[in-house]
């Protein structure tokens, strides 16, 4: 007999295994898009584009003002929405105008020039975020993760085809910056598309109270998302800043594999979790089972994938992107591990807003800032490398810290916590020796070498879940059955 609590787990994997299919064709996309750039633009001229691309993503952070975020949370309505898409558009219009005329500011502000025309361009990829917000946002509310699916991977190829067909026509940085805009409208043209008939597309029918409402949600929920992306991305900043656009360059390459292979699968499932744990937010038994058993997944995946890939960083970089790259190596090699260690936190934030109290998540980021910044600061002045390694130890502090708060937010057992934690820990572990028991074998190197580590890490992984965590292994098993269930 399928329980309610086994079947909202089946709709969080599906939808999970929807976006994670739609995650991994954009990302391969993106990936593919990457290497070719890489091959075809000086680590400058990357550098120059990630500085403007970091500075948009803050924007375009509060550029519905979290009411998006509101429609999933707040019971749904036709008006709720239509005010909701007001809020957006308006704010999201402001901005984008905003941006164009700031721009030159920007670029003087980090002695890159160059970097204003970029910002000019990625205006447009502001105000499409906006207008694409409300319809994504109900399809992520009524759980249709497979329709869904479908907006990221057309975003992934525009953005990746115009990019290629500029880069090889020699437009440069421009090439990156016009496909990223593209890629967004592109992506809000898809949803509205995919929400059609129930598209609240009447914006001058809408309510006070309904209005008041999703900004009262969404502001709270906009500034912990602002301070989140402030932490993710504020080491961009300060190597901009402190050591110029080439080191940039060799520092955003580095974070391009744990971000599209680790981190961005964390904001997927953060997409999946956060409307699935609103629906239990008033049964505190089912949602604190389903956190566990979110922070169990995403750990393993997460600890085991970081560790396999810093393993892995010393052929990859020259084998995938070029010898020019091979500053990039050892950076990669720390963010990697820093990519593992947010996975041990992940979730955290999801459950927060799920029982209304987003205001937990923004006292944690603003400590968290307050800690980075400094350390960051400090670290730059050594290079990325020692960046790279800043980077994972404040990772470690604060996974622990929130999931430590989250525990005592939801009644969790430390026990219990551990016990969802020990097997990526088990298994990471495994992970590293097969890797570097590897490397050590004489007269193996490049594809050999990477075939072997995973194939071995693998098969040392399954064996360690089938035969020492049985119940996971099991757990896994059960949610990728296809059998009929009901839901919750």
């Amino acid at each position: 007999m399928t329980t309610a609590a086994d079947g909202l787990a089946r709709i969080g994997f599906k939808g999970a295994i929807w976006q994670g299919i739609a995650l991994v064709s954009g990302k391969g996309i993106v990936l593919i898009t990457t290497i070719v750039l890489a091959r075809l633009l000086s680590p400058e001229q990357y550098g120059l584009v990630a500085a403007a691309l970091v500075l948009m993503a803050y924007v375009e952070t509060v550029a519905d003002a979290g009411v998006a975020q509101a429609l999933v949370y707040l019971p749904a309505s036709a008006v709720t929405a239509r005010s909701a898409l007001l809020v957006s558009v308006l704010l999201g219009a402001m901005l984008a105008i905003l941006a164009i005329l700031a721009a030159p500011w920007i670029g003087e502000l980090f002695q890159l020039p160059e970097v204003a025309p970029l910002v000019r361009v990625l205006a447009v990829s502001l105000l499409a975020t906006a207008l694409g917000a409300v319809p994504e946002a109900l399809l992520r509310r009524d759980l249709q993760f497979k329709k869904l699916a479908v907006a990221p991977v057309l975003r992934a190829f525009t953005t990746g085809t115009v990019s290629l067909v500029l880069a090889f026509a020699g437009y440069g940085a421009f090439s990156l910056a016009v496909g990223t805009a593209s890629g967004s409208v592109a992506y809000a043209v898809a949803c509205w598309f995919l929400v059609r008939r129930s598209a609240p597309w009447q914006i001058w029918r809408v309510a006070k109270d309904a209005i008041r409402a999703t900004i009262k949600f969404g502001v709270p929920v906009a500034g912990s998302n602002l301070l989140a992306r402030l932490i993710f991305d504020v080491d961009y900043l300060i190597i901009a800043a402190v050591l110029g656009a080439q080191a940039l360059g060799f520092y955003t390459l580095a974070f391009r594999l744990p971000e599209a292979l680790i981190i961005n699968v964390f904001f997927v499932l953060s997409t999946v979790l956060f409307p699935l744990y609103t629906q239990v937010q008033d049964q505190p038994g089912r949602l604190r089972d389903g956190y566990l058993r979110g922070v169990r997944i995403q750990a393993l995946y997460g600890m085991t994938a970081g560790v396999g890939l810093a393993v892995l960083a010393p052929v990859v970089v020259p084998l995938v992107f070029g010898s020019k790259w091979s500053a990039s190596v050892v950076p990669l090699i720390f963010l990697s591990l820093y990519a593992a260690a947010r996975s041990l936190g992940a979730g955290a934030n999801d459950v927060y807003k799920a029982i209304g109290r987003p205001g937990i998540s923004i006292a944690f980021s603003s400590i968290r800032l307050a800690v980075l910044v400094p350390v960051l600061l400090l670290a730059a002045q050594w290079g990325i490398i020692a960046v790279a390694m800043a980077q994972l130890v404040t990772a470690v502090v604060f996974a622990l810290g929130m999931q430590t708060v989250a525990a005592k937010v939801l009644g969790i057992q430390p026990k219990a916590l551990l016990n969802s934690i020990f097997p990526a820990l088990a298994c990471s572990a495994i992970v590293a020796m097969c890797g570097l028991g590897l490397f050590l074998l004489p007269y193996v190197g490049g594809v050999a070498t990477t075939g072997l580590v995973v194939a071995t890490a693998v098969g040392a992984v399954y064996v360690v879940l089938r035969f020492c965590f049985a119940p996971v292994h099991n757990e896994l098993l059960v949610l990728l059955r296809r059998k009929s269930h009901q839901p919750a």
